[in-house]
């Protein structure tokens, strides 16, 4: 008798045990890829990022004579600071920032190295020998399930796996052959699919992320069963071990 009392709960265990271990289907990422050489050439211009209205750029000026350009750093040692809104040069609606000296300057639409080129040259005409870095304040934002990340781009080059990595809500139930990116470009929002679990993620134009973009991982319908937290598996958990100490005092008293 007793052990037919055992069936159903170590049946529920076992069940409970799948579960922990999760269902495969749209978590393996890039499953089909094969040891092989790709051409990153064929894919590079998708990395190149290009500042766009609304955006931040964090330009710094430097030469030898500090104290007759420090006035063309108006936000000094934090405009490295991708957490605060108030840094760095906003790009305005038609375009431009607002430099000191120069003035207005168009930089929509160009990397950071064509606008380098530029204030570099406007520069020459007031001072010699300048060093000028101009950086892309980025930010990607994911959604993953039904948590959210925001993700900065500190080197202008971050890839869709880089982001992933970086994510701080790692739900690894959620689905991600169904993934959601929202892209703006040139005045137009593109919506796309990915599927990071196949190798063809690699030659899409998304794989390189741009500023602005938003990820959205969509949830697993399996959530309700394998998530941690979630109440299905928790009342199994529970049943299995009042189960569990109901049958070892039933034992001890027999």
């Amino acid at each position: 008798m007793a052990k037919y009392s055992l069936f159903w709960p170590v049946l529920l265990l076992m069940m409970i045990n799948l579960c922990s271990c999760g269902l495969t289907k749209g978590k393996i990422l890039f499953k089909d890829q094969q040891v092989s050489v790709q051409q990153l050439d064929s894919i590079k211009d998708f990395a190149i990022q290009r500042v766009q209205k609304s955006d931040r750029i964090n330009i710094t000026i430097t030469s030898t004579e500090p104290s007759l350009t420090s006035f063309l750093n108006p936000f000094g040692n934090n405009a490295g600071n991708n957490n605060s809104g108030l840094v760095g040069f906003l790009v305005d609606l038609d375009g431009n920032i607002d430099f000191p000296l120069l003035g207005k300057i168009q930089v929509n639409g160009l990397t950071t190295k064509e606008i380098e080129n530029i204030i570099k040259s406007k520069l020459a005409f007031y001072y010699k020998d300048l060093f000028v870095n101009v950086s892309l304040m980025g930010k990607v934002y994911i959604i993953n399930g039904n948590e959210g990340t925001t993700i900065n781009i500190t080197n202008e080059r971050l890839t869709i796996l880089e982001a992933m990595t970086q994510n701080l809500s790692k739900s690894e139930a959620n689905d991600k052959s169904d993934v959601w990116i929202i892209r703006e470009d040139s005045g137009k929002r593109y919506f796309s699919k990915l599927d990071l679990t196949s190798k063809k993620i690699f030659e899409s134009p998304y794989f390189f992320l741009r500023s602005n973009d938003f990820i959205y991982i969509m949830p697993s319908k399996y959530n309700w069963l394998v998530s941690p937290t979630s109440p299905v598996r928790l009342t199994f958990t529970l049943f299995i071990s009042i189960a569990g100490l109901i049958i070892l005092i039933t034992r001890l008293i027999i």
